[in-house]
């Protein structure tokens, strides 16, 4: 009876641990829920291997009569087994829309994943975090070295909060501040950038010469720390120009996006840059437009109201208009060669002794008029209206000169046709007529060919002329000769 009534307790007992309506509890000095994992019967156990789960812990709920779901797990699977030697890790499980999903892991090794089963650092999470309170730690540089994990902590950056007495800042309203220190290693320089008074950022970087120490902070400027007016460039100031300087100012050059003013900050609306007073240029200046020196320039490329100095070489490609003023001795002055591919117009002045003075080589490729010449005929490259000084002109003729006068083939006009001509012409041979001569000018290389000419065939004349008298002289003396 007694054997009976043991048999049936065991059977109830039994029953009531393998029950999901049973609820364990452990209590006493060492209170312990124990899982235990073996493989075969239990009569004859075999060790536990690789890959089992050694025990789970689940949290299930009814949802419909007859059907009770799990909410969540916490697992351990062993990792390695052998005599006297078990790893294994933990993981946890939530049920989401697909069921049960393992959501985060504690590795043999202390290694805690969340979002990933396979973690390669103290805490890996993938996916986003967030902090609602305190953080007390340090971020890791990973640049994807396989070496380099977070045991080494090296590469890192610090978040504290300090006074700027500890960090030698002057003294502000608000004393404490937060502090960022990044330490990007591989042999680069640690820097630290320091916020929390009423005065901006500050940052400063490890001392080059010196490991442990630190340069001086500089000030991250802001838009409240730099000031000026629209369009005025900025300039460094400070009592000693010839020192560096962190202070800026306005300088005397604007730019309004459009036109830039040197000395203005109103630019002529017609030009791209205006210069408000005197200019001095040193060197080769080039203008694509209009260039006006003393008045707003208009059509021409180049206006000059007073005294022009060139002491090099000049280049007008286009018109070159001086005006003259009465106190200057020349209004263009060129110390070095001219080259003008254009036409250049000189507006003289009764005071002036030259309008035009040329210290040095000058060149016209163009056209060249002097005063102003009722008409300018023909093809020619200077026009002079009015008289012209010269000590030694040099004409180069086109042409052959007329020695051919006095080759044998060269036929003389008897003097008898000449007087006929002029007689009926009023004018010599192969001379042009004063009506041409009034219509067209006179050609002086033109002219001395013709004169030449002239004067070869009158030495000509002259002689055939003494040749006859002495002929007469002969016969004459010999008819004096035979008389007596």
């Amino acid at each position: 009876m007694i054997k009976h009534f043991f048999s049936l307790a065991l059977i109830a007992l039994f029953c009531g641990f393998c029950s999901t309506q049973v609820s364990a509890q452990a209590s006493g000095v060492k209170p312990e829920l124990i899982m235990y994992r073996h493989n075969g019967g239990a009569i004859t156990p075999a060790p536990a291997v690789a890959g089992n789960i050694l025990g789970t812990l689940k949290w299930n709920g009814l949802t419909a009569i007859g059907d009770i779901r799990t909410g969540a797990s916490i697992k351990s699977v062993a990792e390695s087994v052998s005599p006297g030697f078990l790893l294994s890790n933990m993981v946890f499980s939530t049920s989401g829309g697909a069921g049960l999903t393992e959501r985060a892991i504690i590795t043999s090794s202390g290694l805690v994943g969340i979002g990933t089963m396979n973690p390669q650092y103290h805490l890996h999470i993938v996916g986003n975090t967030h902090t609602s309170g305190r953080f007390f730690g340090r971020i890791h540089y990973d640049f994807a070295e396989p070496t380099d994990l977070p045991s080494t902590y090296i590469d890192e950056a610090y978040f504290e909060r300090k006074s700027r007495a500890q960090l030698g800042l002057g003294a502000n309203t608000y004393n404490n501040g937060g502090i960022l220190t990044m330490a990007p290693g591989g042999g680069s320089l640690d820097r630290q950038l320091f916020s929390g008074g009423d005065d901006g950022l500050w940052t400063r970087s490890q001392d080059a010469g010196a490991a442990n120490a630190w340069a001086a902070w500089q000030k991250i400027l802001t838009s409240a720390d730099i000031n000026g007016n629209v369009g005025r460039l900025p300039r460094f100031t400070g009592a000693n120009l010839g020192d560096p300087s962190s202070t800026l100012g306005n300088s005397q050059l604007f730019d309004d996006g459009t036109h830039v003013g040197i000395g203005t900050t109103s630019p002529d609306a017609s030009s791209l840059l205006t210069v408000e007073g005197n200019t001095r240029i040193n060197g080769n200046t080039f203008a694509n437009g209009n260039l006006g020196l003393g008045l707003a320039p208009t059509a021409n490329r180049l206006e000059v109201l007073g005294a022009s100095r060139f002491n090099g070489n000049a280049s007008v490609g286009g018109n070159l208009d001086v005006d003259l003023s009465a106190n200057i001795d020349g209004a263009l002055q060129v110390g070095g060669n001219t080259t003008v591919n254009a036409n250049l117009d000189v507006e003289l002045n009764a005071n002036v002794d030259g309008s035009l003075q040329v210290d040095g080589n000058g060149r016209v490729d163009g056209v060249m008029i002097v005063g102003n010449p009722a008409s300018t005929p023909g093809n020619h490259e200077l026009y002079v209206n009015g008289s012209v000084i010269a000590e030694e002109v040099w004409v180069k003729l086109q042409g052959s000169w007329p020695d051919y006068v006095f080759e044998p083939a060269y036929e003389l006009t008897p003097l008898t046709e000449v007087a006929s001509f002029i007689e009926e012409n009023k004018h010599l041979p192969g001379v042009a007529p004063a009506a041409e001569m009034a219509q067209n000018g006179l050609s002086v290389g033109e002219m001395q060919k013709v004169q030449m000419e002239k004067i070869e065939e009158l030495f000509l004349h002259v002689i055939a002329l003494e040749k006859r008298i002495k002929d007469l002289e002969t016969e004459n003396a010999a008819l004096k000769t035979g008389k007596k």
